[in-house]
């Protein structure tokens, strides 16, 4: 953490500052003795000044750093005097370019910071990629229990693939490509021990990740993720809500259609006037009764107890799936019968993919605001910077 350059400026003494302008200030350092940096000779003296026009700033006011220089007596060699607020070869002082760094924290352009500071977007992002350039390298090992999921990028390939540590609530790393040859080479890039050391993955349904996990992770068991299986119910159960609606005229249909949400809400956490509503629409069609039925069935499913209790309410669905002749329904069961393993796997440890898909939506907000990225290293930096800020965290934290 660099002083802050206007305090450091405050601290000065009044000798070594002057307006040049009304909105521009001149400035030097206290002389101070030098030794030469080459011979290590004590005996220095100024040679000259050199001025040099800093930026970083708002465009309201300037500064002119008058750097003194020495010359050593016995080699003949001169250098610059040493300071504290900006390195060598820059024209920012190191607390701006700190603050810059830590305004891409936040899911805003680049192309604002850099109007903020009065610089140019490449120069934001050339000091963004040289501070995070060690901070955002992959991990060295995996996490004990990770989440797999794809997000639709813009830069590069279509899709890329987050990796998420879920017991620390971390981004370990952004994939390029999601297509097999790449998926598989990056995850075989970790050393053997490093993969059998993952204990759990949440994934969403997909075939792809479960046989991804199941080559490439010999000790991993796979949790499928509770909002995409509940997911499967409210489809089927919006298919028939569709057909019933599309029998009604234009006058209930519309009303039909904004009470959507009534119908799929968890029945015990409807309000009376819900309840109210939610009958009308039984009243419509006996089988839509039979489907909203089968959906709160299903998602019992996630409030067993135990794997016995588990396999009983499965038996039991199975069993009213069949009697109930629904097609969409009939789906949904064949894919649960597919997971179930896994389904169980996710009740029973609790772990989700909620995290994940946070991810996901600030990973869409940055694209948003940003309007895109068309280098996928800038892209990736910038998601792992965001989706890793501890001051970021903190802030968005809600209290308990």
């Amino acid at each position: 953490m660099y002083e802050n350059f206007t305090m450091f400026l405050l601290k000065l003494p009044e000798s070594c500052k002057k307006f040049v302008a009304s909105d521009c200030i001149e400035f030097h350092l206290p002389r101070k003795h030098h030794d030469c940096p080459f011979c290590g000779s004590p005996y220095t003296y100024v040679h000259d000044y050199r001025k040099q026009n800093l930026c970083g700033f708002a465009a309201e006011i300037k500064y002119i750093y008058k750097r003194r220089r020495y010359r050593c007596q016995d080699c003949g060699k001169t250098f610059s005097e040493s300071n504290s607020f900006i390195e060598r070869y820059q024209q920012i002082p190191c607390s701006e370019i700190e603050h810059i760094i830590q305004e891409l924290a936040d899911p805003v352009p680049s192309s604002l910071i850099a109007h903020r500071h009065g610089i140019s977007t490449t120069t934001v992002m050339r000091h963004f990629a040289r501070a995070t350039k060690e901070g955002t390298a992959s991990e060295s090992s995996l996490s004990v229990v990770i989440s797999l999921d794809e997000f639709r990028g813009n830069a590069g390939a279509k899709f890329q693939v987050v990796v998420n540590d879920l017991q620390h609530r971390k981004c370990c790393d952004i994939i390029d490509d999601r297509s097999t040859v790449t998926l598989y080479d990056k995850i075989r890039n970790y050393t053997l021990a490093d993969r059998a050391n993952v204990e759990l993955v949440s994934i969403d349904l997909s075939p792809f990740f479960r046989k991804l996990v199941e080559e490439c992770l010999p000790n991993a068991q796979i949790a499928a993720d509770k909002f995409h299986a509940v997911r499967l119910a409210n489809d089927a159960l919006d298919s028939i809500r569709k057909e019933v609606q599309a029998g009604l005229d234009p006058s209930q249909r519309k009303w039909f259609k904004n009470a959507r949400r009534t119908l799929l809400k968890r029945e015990q956490k409807l309000t009376p006037k819900e309840h109210i509503n939610l009958s009308r629409m039984f009243s419509f069609s006996e089988k839509l009764t039979r489907a909203h039925a089968l959906k709160e069935e299903y998602c019992r499913l996630f409030d067993s107890i135990d794997r016995k209790d588990f396999a009983a309410r499965l038996h039991q669905f199975r069993q009213h799936v069949h009697d109930a002749g629904l097609v969409p329904f009939a789906r949904v069961l064949k894919t649960t019968e597919q997971w179930k393993e896994e389904i169980w796997t996710g009740i029973e440890t609790g772990y989700n993919n909620g995290f994940t898909e946070g991810c996901n939506n600030t990973i869409k907000v940055l694209k948003r605001v940003c309007y895109g990225f068309r280098n996928f290293e800038n892209f990736r930096r910038r998601i792992l910077y965001i989706l890793n800020n501890e001051a970021r965290k903190s802030r968005r934290t809600k209290a308990a």
